[in-house]
């Protein structure tokens, strides 16, 4: 199976309907390859990367679709995909608040003085990994720059002036 059947595959478990919206929003706007491409580098790749459930995955992207304040409908759908894969949008260990902080200061830029707290608080869990993984996960959702920014910050300070 390819990228873009693993995709559409996923992407109908999550909306819970045969024809997801979003391709027919590409299709009508003249962008189908576009929106094929879209399912497979996004529902066929990210999301298919270990380090985190599915429902982490749409709990911190709730997370940081709340903290973005503009993206109505895809909140929408992915409050909605949190209970499709089983998940609970109460969900409240210590893990699943630490990975939501990580998604809100990563939407928010990921340049937030508070994030590199809640990293540490991941490493000292043992969680580092998931901290990771929900920073490359919410690329797709809150942008490339704000995404490098939060990993950035995942280095300690000697670490990331050796890199700079």
């Amino acid at each position: 199976m390819g990228d873009y059947d693993k995709g559409l595959e996923l992407l109908r478990l999550l909306g819970g309907v045969e024809n997801p919206a979003v391709l027919e929003l590409f299709k009508a706007a003249q962008a189908a390859e576009y929106g094929e491409e879209a399912v497979a580098f996004v529902y066929g790749g990210v999301y298919q990367r270990p380090g985190l459930s599915l429902a982490q995955r749409q709990l911190v992207t709730v997370a940081a679709l709340e903290a973005l304040g503009y993206a109505e409908a895809q909140l929408a759908f992915h409050r909605a995909a949190v209970v499709n894969v089983g998940g609970d949008l109460g969900q409240d260990d210590e893990t699943t608040r630490r990975l939501k902080r990580i998604a809100v200061y990563t939407a928010k830029g990921g340049v937030d003085p508070e994030l590199a707290d809640v990293l540490q608080e991941a490493k000292d869990a043992g969680e580092l990994r998931e901290a990771v993984e929900t920073i490359l996960h919410l690329a797709v959702y809150v942008g490339f720059p704000a995404a490098l920014n939060a990993l950035a910050t995942t280095l300690t300070s000697d670490e990331h002036r050796e890199r700079a």
